[in-house]
């Protein structure tokens, strides 16, 4: 056990010190290339060197946000990609035959966009908050009230009542009346606030929900590439199983030959029994990652369609790391994950035009601008109020209480008037309301800054992986011509007798796992650099299409 641990570790340490040496070696990324064999190329205009770096152009729009006319977008320049779509990009034709029932990303999304109960509980939220401006209106706007009345009296003198003496002291009379109001703000600068807050909740409202758009985008091609990465997995373990199989029999027939130890047959059958058990729970895990796109589309998606088969960075296969034969000079590190780029696409470029144009923080500036509002009508709370007042009055009766006498009156009262409300004293409520909101203000301010803060970060995360993967997917492509040739050593070396079949064995599990990784850093380039543009707050429909494009 000691030697099959030193020597799995070794090899290991081999192969991922050749992965370095392939990272680190080549020439510094330029250009945008897409997976597969369909390429994209970075598009940029040059930003505007008038405007102030923090001005934003009006209208406010996905495409108008800052002073960057276009962030780096990836465009289609070679449509190469195979017709038949299958359900992984390792499996090859054989599973051709479901091509039919395989989805791609555009329709997963577009079903998504009206079934996703998240999706749909923003859609309400964001009908319920456009209420909110006209609520705010209201106040400015005459207030109109009436109030008609009719009452029925029916009179009857008691006993021993002096009324009796007098005829008709049991009678029926009536009363009608009705009074129409209006009222008019002239001065009220804590209803003019209100107004304020409810123009301003209406513009968060509208940037929460083009935020709610973005996610769902990052939320399904996340799903996406999770099931598109289970299904690779399920596949490498099968072919794992497939090869180990193939061992196990040499080891077996040499064995029974005598050229062999059982030792040979027993690690072949170990290492067989441990794919089995990983094929069993990527298959469970598939079932999981399918049951999650499944959530968002309301039905059940049988296949998904996978990136094209053999998709590569333009280059790789003319990229002298490759051979592992006089290797160029190594870049640093920071050139793979942040490269010298033109002037609009660089990291700068990215997190000045995610601060200026990211919906949740121009969603957070607004509510700074709410904050202060509130805190600007709090303070209103103290200054005096006039309202212009208008009455027109009816008021009609043939009779009165307490009196036998027969009586017809007819009285119209009409009037007009100002009123003038100065506060004096609240018992301290209005001090206390002005120094709550003060510290809300405080706390907006601080939340937005946060904002702007976090999603520099995020811009960070997101430029790093997507350019550190299009270097670690060249890396990890060239591990995986040499874990194959490795491969193919071994097993030579095994017929012919000079390796064990530990050896074999650890060759083959260390290309799968090469092979593994190689289909996550593509997806999770791809990811990264929807939720690049997403962090911008420039993410749209085309750039879906372009990703929606590499599949097959």
């Amino acid at each position: 056990m000691t030697g099959f641990t030193f020597d799995h570790i070794g090899l290991r340490k081999l192969l991922i010190r050749f992965a370095h040496i392939a990272l680190f070696a080549g020439s510094t990324l330029g250009s945008l290339h897409a997976l597969g064999q369909t390429s994209v190329t970075v598009t940029q205009a040059a930003p505007s060197l008038t405007a102030p770096k923090n001005a934003l152009p009006m209208p406010v729009s996905t495409q108008s946000l800052t002073g960057l006319d276009l962030p780096p977008n990836m465009v289609i320049a070679k449509p190469a990609i195979p017709q038949a779509p299958v359900l992984s990009n390792i499996a090859g034709a054989k599973d051709a035959n479901v091509t039919g029932q395989a989805m791609d990303l555009i329709t997963l999304y577009q079903e998504a966009a009206f079934s996703d109960p998240v999706m749909t509980s923003a859609r309400f939220q964001y009908v319920a908050n456009q209420e909110q401006y006209w609520q705010g209106l209201s106040l400015l706007l005459p207030q109109v009230n009436a109030a008609p009345g009719w009452t029925r009296y029916y009179q009857h003198a008691a006993n021993n009542s002096s009324l009796q003496t007098y005829p008709g002291n049991a009678r029926v009379f009536g009363q009608k009346n009705y009074t129409v109001s209006l009222t008019q703000p002239l001065i009220n600068v804590a209803s003019l606030e209100l107004y304020k807050i409810g123009d301003l909740t209406t513009k968060i409202a509208d940037l929460q929900f083009y935020q709610a758009q973005q996610d769902l985008i990052i939320r399904v091609s996340q799903a996406y590439f999770d099931v598109l990465t289970s299904q690779d997995n399920v596949v490498l373990y099968q072919e794992k199983m497939s090869l180990i199989k193939r061992q196990l029999d040499q080891a077996q027939a040499k064995f029974d030959a005598g050229l062999a130890t059982i030792v040979d047959v027993n690690t072949a059958q170990a290492n067989y029994d441990l794919a089995n058990s990983q094929e069993i729970i990527s298959q469970a895990d598939l079932i999981v990652k399918r049951g999650v796109l499944e959530q968002l589309v309301g039905h059940p998606v049988p296949a998904v369609k996978p990136l094209a088969k053999n998709a590569q960075l333009e280059g790789v296969a003319k990229d002298p790391r490759t051979t592992l034969k006089n290797p160029v000079p190594s870049p640093a590190i920071a050139d793979s994950v942040n490269p010298k780029l033109p002037a609009g696409q660089t990291l700068d470029d990215w997190i000045h035009q995610a601060e200026n144009a990211n919906f949740n923080v121009l969603a957070g500036k607004l509510n700074v601008n709410v904050a202060e509002a509130t805190y600007r009508g709090s303070l209103a709370a103290n200054y005096p109020t006039l309202n212009f007042g208008a009455t027109a009055g009816y008021n009609t009766n043939n009779g009165s209480t307490y009196s036998t006498q027969p009586s017809q009156t007819n009285i119209y009262n009409n009037t007009l008037g100002l009123t003038l409300n100065i506060p004096i004293y609240s018992g301290g409520y209005n001090s206390s309301v002005i120094r709550q909101n003060a510290a809300l203000l405080d706390k907006a301010k601080s939340d937005y800054d946060n904002l702007r803060r976090t999603t520099a970060q995020n811009v960070r995360q997101a430029f790093t992986g997507f350019y550190g993967g299009l270097a670690s997917v060249k890396a990890y492509e060239a591990a995986e011509k040499s874990g194959t040739s490795a491969l193919q050593s071994s097993q030579l070396g095994f017929e012919v007798g000079t390796l064990i079949n530990l050896d074999v064995l650890v060759a083959l599990d260390s290309l799968i796992t090469t092979r593994a990784q190689l289909t996550q850093a593509r997806y999770s380039t791809l990811l990264n650099a929807i939720k690049l543009k997403s962090t911008a707050g420039t993410l749209s429909d085309e750039d879906l299409m372009a990703v929606n494009a590499l599949l097959r």
